[in-house]
């Protein structure tokens, strides 16, 4: 792979100060939320990533970036048809594709 994408074992989620894994079960009890604050900076420009320097003037496109690029999640389930998407943001587009009503 290309290194300078950042270390990613496979393991789980990434340390945005080190890039490296954080070992499994290190954070545990922490929601995603906060998990994703940690690798976000925000200052009076906007919000930027910590792991690869990605910037955003919207929070919510930060959340997206974040999620689908640094952390590693079991999943969200489809409740309709149980698929598993990687990121909340992909079961939203899956379940407006698929299942609208």
């Amino acid at each position: 792979g290309n290194y300078e994408e950042g270390y990613d074992d496979g393991s789980g989620m990434i340390d945005p100060n080190t890039g490296m894994p954080i070992a499994a079960g290190a954070d545990g009890n922490k929601e995603l939320r906060e998990v994703l604050r940690e690798f976000c900076i925000s200052d009076s420009v906007g919000f930027h990533c910590k792991a690869c320097g990605f910037q955003s003037n919207r929070q919510s496109i930060m959340d997206v970036h974040i999620e689908a690029k640094h952390i590693q999640t079991a999943g969200f389930p489809c409740e309709f048809c149980h698929k598993l998407c990687k990121t909340r943001n992909s079961l939203n587009i899956h379940r407006h594709r698929y299942h609208r009503q």
